[in-house]
């Protein structure tokens, strides 16, 4: 959503300032924004990686004491 904004920004600021040429390229690119979708989701955003290697040196730290 941020490029879309961005970029329908862009266009209408070309347009006030007359610079048409640009305000089309700038508005063709929303609607390809637009069109293409929303973007894929990191597999891996939700996960914080501070505590999965707490959480694997903890699993191994009990695995080494019951041997």
């Amino acid at each position: 959503m941020i490029q879309t904004m961005r970029a329908w920004r862009k266009a209408n600021a070309y347009v006030r300032s007359g610079q048409h040429d640009k305000a089309i390229y700038w508005l063709l690119r929303t609607q390809e924004i637009l069109e293409a979708g929303p973007p894929r989701r990191s597999r891996l955003k939700g996960i914080d990686a501070g505590y999965m290697l707490g959480a694997l040196l903890f699993l191994a730290l009990i695995l080494v004491m019951k041997s």
